[in-house]
């Protein structure tokens, strides 16, 4: 939950940043466009994976006695 936030702004900034290039159909975007859009699909695709499947691996790969971390002191509890 720690890592939630800033894997998601990140993300999503930069996929709402190159949008208007992976939608475009103005002069110079036929080399642009492409590009944009491998991107853009690419960040969605990391997202969801770090997002919902690495999790699940996680708790299909734990055993019984792994310990889970707990926060220190270093860090602010919301």
């Amino acid at each position: 939950m720690l890592r939630l936030r800033p894997i998601m702004m990140t993300s999503l900034v930069a996929t709402f940043g190159l949008l208007p290039a992976a939608l475009s159909h103005g002069i110079g975007s036929d080399s642009q466009r492409p590009f944009a859009i491998v991107i853009v699909g690419g960040l969605f695709a990391a997202l969801m994976l770090s997002v919902f499947l690495l999790p699940t691996l996680c708790v299909w790969i734990a055993r019984d006695g792994d310990v889970v971390p707990q926060l220190t002191g270093d860090v602010e509890e919301v």
